[in-house]
């Protein structure tokens, strides 16, 4: 026997039966809670204003005829670089004027950096870029032309530009290393010597 809850589901069931059936299965109407639909509605509305304000009222003339199509993202990307660029730190690095670091815990940091940042793979045995651990440099031989060296690469000789991968500082500890630790020890790059000799 039925009791009084199933037959009260039963009967709001009947109510919402849609009237056909697909092989004996029937479905209920059972439309999306009111708030669902109310955001469905909003983000329709939305989409007008959306492509009325992007597409067709903003002035897009001070824009390269390559850029036209993305119209306001592009002005508003462009302003977010300018501030985040003006927000950046500013180095008060002197690259013109380096003296070498001679503490133990800049140089065992110089050693670690020049060890993570594969420096010896290219400069160890591989044999690949100069050795550094002769009297004969390429690029110049002091503080200053080393660290820049480092900082801004030679791209036409291979040498990767690690100004985006380490701080200034940390390039200042690599520099000291490789002048005050590396220079004149062992190596075992094998190339011969290569650019002018400095003692």
């Amino acid at each position: 026997m039925a009791t009084e809850e199933q037959y009260d589901k039963e009967t709001i069931d009947s109510k919402l039966m849609i009237d056909h059936d697909y092989d004996g299965i029937k479905e209920l109407d059972n439309p999306p809670p009111a708030w669902l639909m109310i955001i469905f509605y909003a983000t329709i509305v939305w989409s007008v204003f959306y492509v009325f304000y992007y597409h067709i009222y903003y002035d897009d003339s001070d824009l390269p005829d390559d850029l036209k199509i993305y119209g306001e993202q592009v002005s508003d990307y462009n302003e977010s670089v300018e501030e985040a660029i003006a927000k950046m730190p500013v180095s008060t690095f002197d690259e013109t004027s380096i003296e070498l670091l001679m503490d133990e815990a800049s140089l065992t940091e110089g050693l670690t950096l020049y060890a993570t940042k594969t420096c010896d793979v290219c400069h160890g045995a591989s044999n690949i870029g100069p050795n550094l651990n002769d009297n004969h440099w390429i690029n110049g031989i002091t503080p200053e032309e080393v660290f820049k060296t480092i900082k801004y690469g030679i791209p036409e000789k291979g040498m990767t530009a690690f100004k985006t991968q380490m701080t200034d500082l940390q390039i200042h500890q690599v520099t000291s290393h490789i002048l005050t630790t590396l220079k004149g020890a062992e190596s075992t790059n094998t190339k011969g010597p290569e650019g002018e000799k400095h003692e």
